[in-house]
């Protein structure tokens, strides 16, 4: 019995002997070997510094590994230290368990030239004994080809050619044992990518992966990874994944992405000098890999401080793009977003005789290859001389698109839903540049604004837009309109003091006149339905004025300006006249007679009442009525106070200023009728508040009128105290305004212009009820 027991301790030493030396041994071994057959393995020189197996922590361990370019000096990929450690401890009951796995400052140098990269004959190595053996010892008959794609076509794909609903909605099927890889780390990580067909340079640096366990059984499993790009900005992505139902979910946060990276892939469709700028993306992503089109994403993406220089050296950018993402679905056709806000955008269109700087920023530096590319491809295909192979492919073709097209009808996709809670445009710039006319001509339109709330497809929505032009002239426009129907909308239109001075250069180019004096305004309501417009547009000019035609102009029509205008301006220098709008959009019809024999009259009072004016011309009045009710003034009012500006060239160091009189006793029953007659069109319309068509209508009501009467006698008339402090309210409105689009005009300052109420001496010297009045000191 000793002599057994002697021959199997003997025989367990010799067994833990040799163990130890293999342990010792094999890993040498195989390294030399790696080394040596490396071209017959991979096609590539292999070096490593050594493969070390420790039979104490069940751990392996590569050190220093190095795979080479096909030049054998270039590293292709390399890495510090692949590490794994095995839990033996798992193998009792019949699972396989990492416990370990850990890759160490890995390297890669990934190149696209083209259609292949630098990896691309290890592909080929790998693939071409199994294509081989597939063509010897699988290829079919021509007569079954069909059928065989065809009911392989059939058996595996739905209308939109994935898998069928019955075979993708099937659980995983379950390993007879379970497998589990914990603390998977790579560390320190760099990957190099370059795409030498449009000169593109992308690396990560310094990014790490780390996934606490993999289950490879009915639990979830948790992974993230971290990325540092080179050019700046970083990636950061944490997935939760149950390998058995296939639920998963992941958070995508990228910050700070250089645009730059872009480029190059941007100027095979733009022609640019260069871009800049920076992406934010925070998404999460919820659903299940068996119906990926049903998942559901929620986040934010952002873009900042974004510039465009174009091969002329303008710029066309924006400093800050938000968008907030509530819901978008792809299964339910349902996409919610809770804000769009664009910030600072800026841009320029410069029309040239023959294109423009967008037709030049749309023609790419680089043309596509892509007919040489494909004429190369079927070149090295060469033709399909198997005539059954032809007809297979037709057939496989014909039954998918026969199955498509059964699931298509069946499988109809619901309606959209898409809703915009919040859209809010602010501090925009645009520059319109038209380089066609003689001298060129310039006009930025700056502070654009668009507010709009609970934007839905079918639903309607109200929209705001503001603008500001040059020399203190701005534009309102309150829309209401609904997304999907085109054929309707509501629309009002402000337009407040425009400088026509700045247009002079297209009146020198058509008239050969320049436009050397000013203003212009432009109100305009608009409903349509069904493609049928009402609209009321109410054009008010003041002191249109041209120049002299120089002696060489050549203008583009023969125009009689000066004695045209003097036949459309009124007795007080005014061009006004409404442009009623009737019918369906495509055709409208404008009301030609009322411009004529307003045109008319206009001329017939002026001669009647004022001869002299016809021989000598206009003076500019020192003060101006003003409606104690209005809130704004009317384009002729803006103007004379401008002209008044016009004394900081004559005699620099001047002050001007500008006093508001009224006598608020002898108004105030006239401004009581205004407020009784604005009430009355309010109530009669269902408004709360009035556009500043509407508001003239109102106070235009005949006092006559049987419901105005009527509605006069259940009217309660305000206080007087109440009436003085509305009064008093308007009254500092309108000073402010006045003071905001004066400060605009050359030359003045916060210094020389003042613009405020008259005091009670001053108002006891005024004639008038209500005027603007201006007064200068000297320097």
């Amino acid at each position: 019995m000793k002599k057994v027991f002697r021959i199997l301790g003997i025989v367990l030493v010799v067994i833990l002997v040799l163990f130890f030396l293999a342990c010792f041994f094999a890993p040498k071994i195989a390294k030399s070997y790696v080394e040596d057959h490396s071209q017959e393995l991979v096609g590539r020189k292999i070096e490593m510094e050594s493969i070390s197996l420790n039979p104490f922590r069940f751990s392996l361990s590569i050190n220093d590994f190095k795979l080479y370019e096909n030049d054998g000096a270039t590293p292709f990929v390399a890495f510090r230290q692949f590490f794994v450690n095995v839990d033996p401890s798992c193998l009792l009951v019949g699972d396989i368990c990492l416990s370990e796995v850990k890759i160490d400052s890995p390297y890669a140098r990934v190149i696209k030239n083209g259609e292949t990269f630098n990896f691309s004959d290890i592909l080929e190595k790998f693939a071409a004994p199994a294509d081989s053996a597939s063509a010897d010892s699988l290829a079919p008959a021509p007569d079954s080809l069909a059928n065989e794609a065809a009911a392989l076509e059939a058996a595996s794909l739905d209308s939109a050619g994935v898998l069928s609903a019955d075979s993708s909605k099937e659980p995983m099927n379950s390993l007879p044992f379970g497998i589990s890889i914990q603390q998977i780390a790579i560390l320190s990580g760099n990957v190099l990518f370059e795409d030498r067909e449009v000169n593109s340079h992308i690396e990560l640096k310094d990014f790490s992966v780390k996934v606490p366990e993999v289950y490879f059984s009915n639990q979830n499993t948790s992974a993230g990874v971290n990325l540092e790009f080179a050019s700046g900005g970083s990636l950061g992505v944490n997935a939760d994944y149950n390998m058995q139902k296939g639920d998963f979910s992941v958070n995508v946060k990228l910050a700070d992405f250089a645009i730059q990276a872009v480029k190059p892939y941007l100027e095979s469709s733009l022609n640019l000098q260069d871009l800049s700028g920076k992406v934010g993306v925070n998404l999460s992503i919820a659903g299940n890999a068996n119906d990926v089109l049903a998942s559901t994403v929620q986040g934010t993406v952002s873009v900042d401080d974004v510039v465009l220089t174009e091969t002329s050296g303008k710029t066309i950018g924006v400093n800050h793009v938000g968008v907030g993402i509530a819901e978008a679905n792809l299964d339910k056709n349902r996409f919610i977003i809770d804000s769009v806000l664009v910030r600072g955008a800026f841009a320029h269109f410069d029309l040239y005789k023959n294109s423009n700087n967008i037709q030049v920023l749309l023609s790419p530096k680089k043309q596509a290859v892509a007919d040489s590319s494909a004429d190369s491809a079927q070149t090295k295909a060469g033709p399909k001389s198997e005539a059954g192979t032809a007809a297979a492919s037709g057939q496989a073709a014909e039954a998918k698109d026969s199955l498509q097209a059964e699931n298509a009808s069946s499988n109809a996709a619901p309606p959209l839903t898409a809703e915009l809670h919040l859209l809010s445009i602010s501090d925009t710039k645009f520059t319109f540049n038209d380089n066609t006319v003689p001298g060129g001509f310039s006009y930025t339109v700056s502070g654009i604004g668009v507010d709009a709330s609970n934007v839905a497809f079918d639903k309607q929505a109200t929209v705001h837009v503001r603008a500001a032009f040059p020399h203190g002239g701005s534009v309102k426009v309150f829309a209401k309109v609904v997304p999907s129907d085109t054929k309707s909308f509501q629309a009002n239109v402000d337009v407040k003091n425009v400088s026509m001075k700045d247009f002079s250069k297209y009146s020198e180019h058509y008239t050969g006149y320049p436009l050397v004096a000013g203003s212009f305004g432009f109100a305009s309501d608009n409903v349509m339905k069904n493609n049928e417009i009402d609209s009321k547009n109410n054009i008010d000019i003041y002191n249109l004025t041209v120049g002299d035609k120089p002696s060489g102009a050549k203008p583009e029509y023969a125009v009689p300006m000066k004695i045209a205008l003097y036949i459309l301006k009124d007795k007080d220098g005014k061009i006004t006249f409404d442009v009623p709008v009737k019918g369906n959009l495509n055709d409208p019809e404008f009301s030609y007679g009322k411009i004529i024999w307003q045109t008319i009259s206009n001329l017939l009072i002026k001669v009647a009442l004022s001869p002299a004016k016809l021989l000598f011309g206009n003076s500019t009045p020192s003060d101006f009525e003003v409606d104690v009710a209005a809130d704004d003034f009317t384009s002729e009012q803006y103007g004379i106070a401008e002209e008044w500006t016009k004394v900081f060239k004559l005699e620099p160091g001047s002050i001007l200023t500008i006093l508001q009189d009224y006598n608020s006793k002898k108004v105030l029953d006239d401004f009581a009728l205004k407020i009784q007659k604005i009430d009355f069109f309010k109530a009669q319309n269902g408004k709360e508040k009035l556009t500043p068509v509407e508001r003239k209508s109102a106070l235009e009501t005949d006092e006559g009128d049987p419901q105005f009467k009527q509605f006069a006698e259940t009217w309660k008339r305000p206080s007087d105290g109440e009436l003085t402090s509305q009064l008093e309210a308007l009254a500092e409105e309108r000073n402010a305004k006045l003071l905001k689009v004066l400060q605009a005009q050359d030359g003045a300052t916060a210094k020389n212009l003042i613009v405020r109420n008259a005091n009670p001496s001053e108002r006891a010297a005024s004639k008038k009820n209500s005027v603007y009045r201006m007064s200068v000191q000297l320097p």
